[in-house]
């Protein structure tokens, strides 16, 4: 059962918003490949906020994520993408319904 999660926040630079849409669209193969990964999602809250939302069954699964491939990509394209670095929010998840459970 998926029991933690994270929360990024992230605001494109002005000019930048299809570039950080087409980032996090081409992101979920990475995101298919991570065994821990157990939901992945990228999100957009408005013209220029976005997100994404990830589950895990446990810490080590978190951590295998926050040092994998998406994260390492994130952080090359943070100064020419984003207007401020990614707001990353560890997060306790208190129930889900996810598929095949």
């Amino acid at each position: 059962m998926v029991t933690l999660g994270l929360f990024v926040l992230l605001e494109a630079k002005p000019g930048q918003e299809d570039e950080v849409e087409s980032f996090l669209r081409d992101a979920i193969a990475l995101a298919e490949a991570e065994e821990g990964t157990k939901a992945w999602f990228s999100i957009r809250l408005g013209p220029t906020t976005f997100a994404v939302f990830d589950a895990f069954d446990d810490e080590a699964g978190r951590e295998a994520h926050l040092s994998g491939q998406i994260a390492k990509s994130l952080d090359e394209q943070t100064s020419r993408l984003f207007a401020k670095p990614p707001a990353v929010n560890r997060l306790n998840i208190l129930s889900a319904k996810l598929p095949g459970q």
